[in-house]
């Protein structure tokens, strides 16, 4: 029971963190669309695209690897833990610094001192997103849920007090929204390094050695994952050449509101991930197992009504963002149901994770690439929009499908060696990070 309990207590925290980042994500977005044209929405939607691809190659280059190993008797570490937070700063800052260069460059291409001025909000936004998002990694790990609701509450709302002073200001652009939504995470961070200081060490010996060990893993998922995610880029992008950016900014409206339904994926994904790889450590795949059976149960039947919901409600959701939106409804409807069958492929993932098999969910990335960025091309310049969100269903089914097969794969692979070389499973040591 009192395992029960704690896991309902970090489900519930975990959940409510998601809805908080969540909602901060929806509200900019309809504060953009509201106080900008549905074409500066379509430019906002394609810059925060270049973020995207960036966190999440942090999430698979840094983030992933640490959780894979922190629970291992050699990585429980105050070195690895500082050897993290070292490849993160380094990441985050030369990716800023780049993007930096690029914009303070791009008037030699022909662009405008805007477009200088934007690309320069986007390099202070990007380099402190990142840092927020390494934050929350570790804080998941540790289980830390309470302390990053806190965390990502105060920055959510710093982030929409500082829009809605903008837009009472009659100030409100592109470029003051990237610098607010920045600058907002900065305080956190401060407080969060305060509390968890004595927690890491960064020596400069293990931040190489440790660097080497998880780009050995994590090559492949940084590999996949952009794969994956090509979709997600290049669908906008798609969208903006065949529809326009006015086009695009609908897509992304549309998207913003399915997002929503990703606040549940990610909040159910970011506690059930840490839990499936700390139960195959102590009860090995039978473990794995249950919690992955427990999360994509869970998952279907919430994602399910939120699915039913955009069917009967979508029109009246949209009109939100403005009544010119609301007849895209279905073209929400869509979006969620493409996101509920590739967030079962995320939670199959999990398992290999356990498994530290990296490369087999390359394989599950490559599919979703294949499948949606392919039909899209052909798709959107016929049936537009829906043609997009069409194509997004395709990508995710077949990314589900091999993330199943190569998980089953995974396992019987498992079994075989450990039948073979009678190797127990390792127990993990429940004290680790107070779980």
């Amino acid at each position: 029971m009192p395992e029960i309990s704690k896991n309902v207590k970090h489900g519930v925290l975990a959940l409510g963190d998601q809805m908080v980042v969540s909602a901060g994500t929806f509200l900019t977005v309809m504060m953009v669309s509201r106080n900008c044209s549905a074409y500066e929405v379509g430019v906002f939607s394609l810059t925060w695209t270049v973020i995207a691809v960036l966190r999440t190659v942090q999430e698979r280059l840094i983030a992933a690897p640490f959780l894979a190993f922190t629970y291992q008797p050699l990585f429980n570490r105050t070195t690895y833990r500082g050897s993290s937070i070292a490849h993160q700063l380094c990441f985050a800052g030369i990716s800023s610094l780049i993007i930096a260069i690029i914009a303070v460059c791009s008037p030699i291409f022909g662009a405008g001192s805007y477009a200088t001025a934007l690309g320069l909000s986007l390099a202070v936004a990007l380099f402190f997103n990142l840092a927020r998002d390494q934050m929350r990694a570790l804080s998941y790990t540790d289980f830390s849920f309470f302390r990053l609701l806190l965390l990502d509450s105060l920055v959510v709302g710093s982030q929409l007090i500082g829009l809605l002073l903008l837009s009472w200001s009659q100030r409100f652009s592109l470029i003051s929204t990237n610098i607010i939504l920045g600058i907002a995470c900065i305080a956190p961070l401060c407080i969060w390094l305060r509390q968890t200081w004595s927690t890491f060490e960064i020596n400069r010996e293990w931040v190489g050695s440790d660097w080497i060990h998880n780009w050995n893993y994590a090559r492949w998922l940084v590999g996949g994952r952009l794969i994956g995610i090509a979709p997600i880029v290049a669908i906008p992008w798609l969208i903006a050449y065949f529809q326009g950016e006015e086009g695009t900014g609908i897509y992304a409206v549309c998207s913003s509101l399915v997002g929503l339904s990703m606040m549940f994926v990610t909040g159910v994904n970011n506690m059930f991930q840490p839990r499936t790889v700390l139960e195959f450590q102590k009860n090995g795949v039978s473990g794995m197992l249950a919690s992955l059976f427990s999360s994509i149960t869970l998952m279907i039947g919430v994602l399910s009504i939120v699915s039913l919901s955009f069917w009967f409600v979508g029109d009246r959701l949209l009109a939100t963002y403005g009544q010119s939106y609301a007849q895209y409804s279905f073209l929400a409807f869509l979006l969620s149901i493409s996101i509920l069958i590739v967030s079962i492929s995320c939670l199959l993932n999990n398992g290999l994770v356990a498994l530290n098999q990296s490369r087999a969910q390359f394989w599950s990335e490559v599919s979703h690439c294949i499948g949606a960025v392919a039909f899209a091309f052909f798709l959107i310049p016929t049936y537009g929009l829906i043609g997009a969100a069409y194509a997004s269903i395709i990508g995710s089914t077949a990314a589900t499908i091999v993330s199943l097969i190569t998980l089953a794969l995974g396992v019987l692979a498992h079994n075989q060696t450990s039948t073979l070389n009678h190797l127990p499973h390792i127990q993990a040591i429940d004290d680790v990070r107070g779980i």
